[in-house]
């Protein structure tokens, strides 16, 4: 066994878990950090993400008010750490890391309501003291739409920023081999266990077990599979989901792609977009799916044509013309309330710092903040990612009634779908789901309550669907 030559071990090594580790030693803390550092990375969520720093284009009208304050607060803080968090990760890692400012996001008739979107995202940006232009869709550069799927609508967002997930990796990895105070064991960790003294024994894959005073876990959607293999730890934590995304990058695409453009949220995902890459390729993005965490490590056929067929048709046509170069899949972690897990566990030797979901390259600068300051003094300012808060599971009556007409067009385009209809299936999968939910005596409506005490959240409705069928 490793004994605590460390203060901190930190296990996982997604953009949360480089973050905080470089953010411990730059504390002056002796850090281990456990967890791959080459391979293909198959199924994280940082190396498949477009890295889009959007404080408020994440923002749906259904959202409440203060769920808007709460979320788009701490975003707008997150995003305002970077100008002074990559300067001196530039200079420890020699990278140049280009930060790409400003957003696009376009409404569209692929899209029900983008117009009614694009005001939300504008009037939480203009609440939290930010620019929201409103544009003609001519004035976007790279904008192309299919002629059936009419851009309407267009937002400039300057305050919203890019950057190149790869070279953010690639930059945390190279300072992080450089620190003197960083030792990294290139192996998984397989179980947490409580050892002699106030330490934390983690076993691991193909190297000697780690002792440590202190844990951090940034493990994402595998931490439900970590925590099975550590039963004598009392942690308290909330189950992690995992929302499964699909990407693409593309190069030699006859456009030109200054900045990023995006459609609003819809489908329970972040809309389609396109991320200029510093390589001059283009990150094509996203779909998401609520999925068993690493169930599938690679695209499907239909999952890829989706992606790549609707982001051709909603933002530029030029898409087509491309060559494509890589796919991946990232399993995004969530918690049932959608907000991160961040700070100590009902084991306070041991830390949390996950479920990001689509804001783990937003969020990596604050997160890692808040974990070092736990790791570093007594008293923390407070936060709304408290890791032991009481969560409470969204009830599927109230679901069903507000989310199926969202589900409804993932089956029916709007564009060639009467309103009238949209409605009229909305209801009958609302009384058909509720009452399979109901009725102990069909096995259907037993795999539809499994499935929802499975997953209470809105992105369960499709499994339900499925459940239902199967």
């Amino acid at each position: 066994m490793l004994r605590s030559d460390m203060d901190v071990a930190v296990v996982g090594t997604g953009v949360i878990g480089l973050a905080t580790a470089w953010e411990a030693a730059r504390r002056g803390l002796r850090v281990r950090l456990i967890g791959p550092r080459s391979g293909e990375h198959r199924g994280q969520a940082s190396r498949a993400a477009g890295a889009m720093l959007a404080p408020f284009s994440e923002v749906a009208a259904s959202d409440s008010p203060e769920r808007v304050a709460l979320e788009v607060g701490e975003r707008v803080a997150a995003r305002e750490l970077y100008d002074s968090w990559l300067p001196p990760l530039r200079q420890a890692s020699g990278r140049p890391l280009t930060l790409t400012p400003g957003l696009w996001v376009v409404a569209t008739t692929g899209g029900r309501g983008d117009a009614t979107e694009l005001s939300a995202i504008a009037d939480a940006a203009v609440a939290h003291g930010h620019r929201a232009e409103r544009h003609d869709p001519g004035d976007v550069p790279g904008l192309s739409p299919a002629r059936s799927c009419t851009a309407h609508g267009a937002l400039w967002l300057p305050g919203e920023a890019t950057i190149d997930s790869g070279e953010l990796m690639s930059a945390l990895t190279e300072a992080l081999l450089a620190h003197a105070d960083v030792t990294w064991t290139e192996s998984e960790a397989t179980g947490l266990h409580p050892s002699a003294g106030d330490e934390v024994t983690i076993t691991c894959a193909d190297a000697p077990r780690i002792s440590a005073p202190r844990v951090v876990l940034a493990v994402g959607v595998g931490l439900n599979d970590l925590l099975a293999n550590s039963p004598d730890l009392e942690l308290s934590l909330p189950p992690i989901l995992a929302g499964k995304g699909v990407s693409a990058v593309v190069r030699h695409v006859p456009m030109s792609l200054p900045t990023a453009i995006r459609t609003p949220m819809r489908d329970f995902a972040c809309g389609m977009h396109l991320v200029p890459r510093t390589d001059g390729m283009v990150y094509v993005g996203a779909t998401n799916r609520l999925s068993p965490s690493g169930a599938v490590p690679y695209p499907l056929v239909m999952e890829l044509n989706d992606l790549l067929r609707e982001s051709g048709e909603e933002l530029s046509t030029k898409l087509y013309e491309g060559e494509l170069v890589g796919a991946r899949v990232g399993y995004r972690p969530f918690t049932l309330d959608h907000l991160p897990l961040v700070g100590p566990t009902a084991d306070p030797r041991v830390l949390i710092a996950s479920g990001t979901y689509r804001n783990g390259m937003l969020l990596a600068p604050r997160l890692a903040g808040m974990i070092a300051d736990h790791l570093t003094s007594d008293t923390v300012a407070e936060h709304p990612f408290d890791p032991t808060r009481t969560i409470t599971p969204s009830a599927l009556p109230e679901t069903l009634e507000r989310w199926l007409p969202e589900l409804v067009d993932l089956f029916l385009p709007p564009q060639g779908t009467p309103t009238a209809m949209q409605g009229v299936l909305a209801d009958l999968l609302h009384q058909s789901l509720r009452g399979l939910a109901t009725d102990g005596g069909d096995p259907r409506g037993a795999a539809v309550r499994r499935t929802w005490q499975q997953a209470p959240v809105p992105e369960a409705l499709w499994s339900l669907l499925v459940a239902y069928l199967k």
